[in-house]
């Protein structure tokens, strides 16, 4: 009973447990049945399930040697610890744990757990629970330098000799004296780190000590900084505030500010108020109106005085906590209140700015580093609160900007705040106490996956752990992240692994789109080979049989029969130069206009050209609709060809209206026109002009191919110019009866005189 005993938290005197051995397996519920109280419900949880051997032969278990006579309450503490530890997992190694607690006292034991846990694959949160229980609270494992935390153990041990068995206020006074000679404050530091006692009345001079209020260099002129700093706050508050008699306060303009000042200051004093009416209202003292005119002066002097910082809702909250502490001397309160504040501001006031919110200064980088240590000492309930949509970040952002003022007991916070202030990485311990919490009540938060009920577990976690325990917690996790890192502990691999646990989802989600862009890429691919497989080779083979049939076939007998009305032309062109040139000018405005039209359409042509090739081209894309889409597209570019070869036709009966009449055109057509044109540029003249020649018409124009229905975009629609406005000068155009032939302002815009006009136009 005596063994287990200091693990329910009942410490057993040292001697007892030093004599008895270690308690046999089936003794394990000896406390209970020796009438021992249990601990509280919150601690039960915390405390990790124990394993004892289940063996038909108990007495095979190695027996436990007793312990040395010089070992301390804490090496028996340890001693314990591995025996029950050993009991579990090693039971042979049961008769080495005094020279193991020998080999590990003191600072090493955060190792010894640490390769302890590696070697059996321990969680790190139960590791936590064994180191909290057998910490050696002396050993200075809150320093990352080894040499500079034995230096301060040994300066420590001469200390306690030197003040002898009396210990709490004493050792603390010592400790300023020391440091006053030495002008270092560090082993202040390291007893205030482990509680400042509550009856020796030290620390309102101790927390003024380690946030610089009271330099400890300079002890000799304490006296006198206290009168300085107190009249120089009594002065801001005479000329920012007014307290009346019945403790009212009111905010003081300024000349030089004018009423917009002056309503500002009022502003921000009701603001000010408001929260301090709601501060610690369940303790007497906040209650009175003395206390909310000290706690509402104090920090409306710092918000005038600390325009960047400003007054930020929380700060109510922190600056009652030290006016709770400094109130030992009721007349000097408010202003020792007021500069311990502002010194302490300098420190936490990034938690409060808006601006360094996103920055690696602001509240986000804080609630980081909890939610990266959360990940590392248990996984399992970093994933569970993530899995149940509800991140910690809200109560973090409580506990870690206002150091726990807002959720735990005054007695606890200030006892936390021992700890805070008086650690080497100053705060750095709030994100420790903050992890150490969750870690608390793991056992509540995983029992539940609702939010509501998750978030009232965590919102009660500060009042219902116990202070002492918790701290404990922390303070283990504090000795494993600044030991000396070898082995590492938690090891990484676990840290990785709980990463991957908690993007569970995010791993999903990225694995769908892979798989999704995996498909889609290989249905692209397939429909891309579909089509150079199937369609391209069909429409390339037809393209080259139309243009090798016009090659063969229209393209000599248009040649021979250009040649005859070019010479025909030619012949009459002298008669009719005067002629054509009084026709010219008469229908000057008619052909523009005929021409505007037909550019119109030819516009509109291309337009729909273009967006039938692209509603083609994306309904290729779909597998089970090639058959449709190849059909689509042969029927578009045959509509093209037809469109075009009306409208040229249409365009060649406007032309051919001369003043002197149709039959007049027909007989003495100009050098310059449709069919001779087109014949020089080797291009199919438009139907009625071949018609009228007696030439054959071009044959319908083939289905365009499959790459300029891809690329609609590659080529602009043709423009059509009177030939005499193409690059030739009026003078040299021979003379015609006709009318001018229409061409392509760009000539080499409609090459291959019988490509269709669908292909003309893609």
């Amino acid at each position: 009973a005596s063994a287990v005993a200091p693990q329910a938290g009942q410490a057993a005197p040292a001697a007892a447990r030093a004599a008895a051995p270690v308690a046999a397996p089936a003794a394990a519920p000896a406390a209970a049945q020796a009438g021992q109280a249990p601990p509280p419900d919150h601690e039960k949880k915390a405390e990790p399930e124990r394993f004892y051997l289940l063996s038909a032969d108990v007495d095979a278990v190695p027996a436990v040697p007793p312990a040395p006579e010089d070992f301390t309450s804490a090496d028996l503490d340890l001693r314990e610890e591995l025996a029950h530890f050993y009991e579990r997992w090693k039971p042979e190694n049961l008769q080495n744990i005094n020279l193991i607690v020998q080999k590990y006292r003191g600072r090493g034991v955060s190792h010894l757990w640490a390769q302890l846990s590696l070697k059996y694959h321990l969680a790190p949160s139960e590791s936590v629970e064994l180191l909290k229980r057998s910490i050696y609270m002396d050993s200075l494992f809150e320093y990352v330098d080894e040499e500079q935390a034995g230096l301060l153990e040994q300066s420590l041990t001469e200390l306690r000799a030197e003040v002898g068995p009396a210990q709490g206020k004493e050792l603390l006074e010592a400790a300023l004296r020391r440091g006053a000679e030495d002008g270092t404050d560090a082993l202040l530091r390291a007893l205030c780190f482990r509680g400042i006692p509550d009856g020796c009345n030290l620390r309102p001079l101790v927390w003024k000590v380690l946030l610089g209020y009271l330099p400890l260099a300079h002890k000799e002129n304490w006296n006198a900084i206290h009168a300085e700093k107190r009249a120089l706050y009594a002065s801001y508050k005479a000329e920012l505030l007014e307290v009346r008699e019945d403790l009212t306060v009111h905010a003081r303009g300024s000349e030089a500010g004018g009423d917009a000042a002056l309503h500002e200051a009022q502003d921000l004093l009701q603001e000010v108020q408001n929260d301090v009416d709601r501060t610690h209202q369940d303790t007497a003292y906040f209650r009175t109106p003395e206390t909310r005119a000290s706690l509402v002066s104090l920090l409306f002097v710092y918000a005038r005085l600390n325009p960047g910082v400003r007054y930020v809702q929380g700060m109510n909250e922190v600056a009652a906590v030290v006016l709770w502490v400094m109130s030992s001397e009721p007349e000097f309160a408010e202003a020792d209140a007021f500069w311990v504040f502002s010194e302490l501001m300098v420190e936490i006031k990034e938690g409060f700015m808006e601006a360094l919110d996103n920055t690696d200064e602001g509240v986000h980088a804080l609630t980081d580093g909890v939610n990266r240590l959360l990940r590392r000492y248990d996984p399992e309930v970093a994933k569970h609160l993530l899995k149940s949509e509800l991140p910690p970040f809200v109560f973090i952002f409580r506990w870690a900007t206002v150091l726990f003022s807002q959720d735990a007991t005054l007695s606890d916070v200030q006892r936390m705040w021992d700890t805070f202030l008086a650690d080497p990485h100053r705060f750095e311990f709030v994100v420790f106490t903050c992890v150490a919490l969750v870690l608390g009540c793991r056992d509540d938060l995983l029992a539940s996956d609702k939010s509501f009920a998750l978030a009232e577990v965590l919102q009660a976690a500060p009042r219902n752990t116990e202070t002492e325990q918790l701290i404990s917690r922390a303070c283990a996790i504090c000795a494993f992240e600044r030991r000396r890192q070898e082995p590492e502990f938690p090891p990484r691999g676990r840290q990785i692994q709980g990463l991957e646990d908690l993007s569970e989802w995010a791993q999903t989600a990225a694995q769908t789109a892979q798989e999704a862009a995996a498909m889609a890429q290989e249905l692209g691919a397939e429909v891309s080979k579909t089509f150079q497989e199937s369609i391209a080779p069909a429409v390339s083979e037809k393209a080259s049989q139309v243009s090798k049939t016009f090659q063969e076939n229209i393209a000599p007998v248009v040649s021979e029969k250009a040649s005859k009305v070019s010479a025909a032309a030619s012949a009459a062109a002298a008669e009719s130069a005067q002629a054509v040139q009084s026709w010219l000018e008469e229908t000057a405005p008619a052909r523009r206009e005929a021409l505007e039209s037909a550019q119109a359409q030819i516009h509109s042509l291309w337009d729909s050209v273009r967006s039938g090739t692209q509603r083609i081209t994306s309904e290729v894309k779909q597998r089970e609709r090639m058959e449709q889409a190849s059909a689509r597209l042969s029927t578009a570019a045959d509509s093209a060809a037809a469109t075009a070869t009306s409208i040229f036709a249409r365009a060649a009966a406007a032309f051919a209206q001369p003043p002197g009449g149709a039959a007049e055109a027909e007989a003495a057509p100009a050098e310059g026109g449709v069919a001779a044109t087109a014949a020089q540029a080797g291009r199919p003249a438009p139907a009625p002009a071949l018609a009228a020649a007696g030439m054959p018409a071009a044959p319908a124009a083939p289905t365009p191919a499959p790459e300029e229905a891809s690329a609609p975009a590659a080529a602009s629609p043709p423009v059509l110019v009177p030939v005499e406005e193409a690059g030739r000068p009026p003078s040299a155009a021979p003379a015609s009866d006709g009318p001018p032939a229409l061409v392509p302002a760009d000539s080499a815009a409609l090459a291959a005189a019988g490509a269709d006009a669908g292909a003309e136009a893609g």
